[in-house]
This record gives C-alpha cells, sequence and structure tokens, in this order.
C-alpha cells in the first residue's frame, strides 16, 4: 500500500483469503486534481510482483486511477468486484475467461482487462465475445497501460496489432471473409472510434456494432 493510504473505516469488511495469499482492499479516500473522486480499479493476477508494481507505478503516474484491491484468484475477484464495484478490472489471462463469467453478468459491470505476457497465446474470439474491452501485454510501458485504461473508459476495444492480426488470419478467410459493415466497423475501430461514434457513423445500434465485432474477430 503507498504512503497515501489510511486505515479503512472498522465497519468496512475485512479483505478476503486467497490461496496465493490475503486478498487486499485498498481503499483510500482521495480526489483527482479536478476535484473528481479517483477511477477505481481491481487487479487479480498470479504474479502478486506484477501486482503490487503497478499498483506503486499508477499511484506516481496516473494519481486519478486508484487499485481498490488486488485479488489473487478469480474467487477472490468475484467477491472483492461485488463488494468494491470498481469501474475497470485487470485480469490474469492465465485465469481464463470462463471462471470469471460473473463479471460481465454483474450490474452495472466493470471493464474487463485482460493482461498476459507476450508468450502467451490466445483467441481473441472468446474474450471479445464475453465482453472484454482490452488485451494488455505485462512487457508495455506504463505510459501504454494507462493510456490503455483511458481508452476502454471511452468504450474502446483496444488489442495488440499482432495478436489482432493472428486472430484474424486464424479464422476460415480473414479479411477478406468481412462484408461491406464489417470492414467500415473495422476501419472505424483502427481509427480510434467507440463504439456508439460507429453506431452513429453506420447508422446502427450500439448493440449491433458490438456484435459485428464480435463476429470480426470469430471470422
Amino acid at each position: 500500500m503507498t504512503a497515501r493510504s489510511r486505515p479503512r473505516p472498522a465497519a468496512d469488511p475485512a479483505p478476503p483469503e486467497g490461496r496465493g495469499g490475503a486478498g487486499t482492499a485498498l481503499l483510500d479516500e482521495i480526489s483527482r486534481d479536478d476535484g473528481q473522486p479517483p477511477i477505481n480499479l481491481v487487479i487479480c493476477d498470479s504474479q502478486p510482483i506484477f501486482a503490487q508494481g503497478l499498483l506503486q507505478l499508477l499511484a506516481t503516474e496516473a494519481p486519478d486511477f486508484q487499485v481498490s484491491g488486488i485479488a489473487h484468484s478469480v474467487e477472490e475477484l468475484i467477491e472483492m468486484t461485488t463488494r468494491l464495484r470498481p469501474e475497470l478490472v485487470l485480469l490474469d489471462a492465465r485465469f481464463g475467461i470462463e471462471p470469471a463469467q460473473p463479471l460481465f453478468s454483474m450490474s452495472p459491470s466493470p471493464k474487463v482487462i485482460l493482461v498476459a505476457t507476450a508468450d502467451l497465446e490466445m483467441d481473441l474470439t472468446d474474450a471479445v465475445a464475453a465482453g472484454v474491452c482490452a488485451y494488455l501485454l505485462k512487457e508495455q510501458g506504463i505510459a501504454d497501460i494507462v493510456q490503455v485504461l483511458r481508452l476502454v473508459l471511452r468504450d474502446l476495444l483496444i488489442v495488440p496489432a499482432p495478436l489482432a492480426r493472428r486472430t484474424l488470419r486464424s479464422g476460415r478467410g480473414g479479411l477478406r471473409s468481412l462484408d461491406t459493415t464489417e470492414r467500415q466497423i473495422l476501419a472505424h475501430i483502427a481509427q480510434g472510434d467507440t463504439n456508439r461514434d460507429i453506431a452513429r457513423l453506420l447508422n446502427l445500434s450500439e448493440r449491433t456494432v458490438r456484435r459485428r465485432v464480435i463476429q470480426v474477430y470469430g471470422k
């Protein structure tokens, strides 16, 4: 915990216990420079050193983001997310998507970002279909990580280009299998447009845009 943290109120429940050590709740009562409350996020990672390192870096490099909890298992994550209601969840991709399904049915549901090492092979289709908003590599610098967090809050789908290309190439027809609308949506995603922007520009509903994005990654 950083020096800015202070003891939690006695009425707040104790942090959950996890297989890799105690899950840690890290609630701070601070505000951003603009007077707005910080953007809360929870980290669930199999490597405590990475989670603690990211906590420290965010505290110094992006204080408007606040790590309100660190979980060491998906079970801890679901309990912690239910209790703390963070806006963002960083989930270790090694835990998989299936155990984390309850996150996507919460109301409101947090924006889930998968975090992995570069050597982890993963197909994006299931992740995007489940509702994952971004895919981060642990090797990325703190500036890149913070940028992804900010873009996700704008409802953008963020995926490293090499991984996106591998996913598309592994499909039946790759880019050639996309219809005109899917190509337009993909072009707008590349330009940084949000689902809402794309829906407005192409005269579609946001739900249709998201469904089409899932179809793109499934081809």
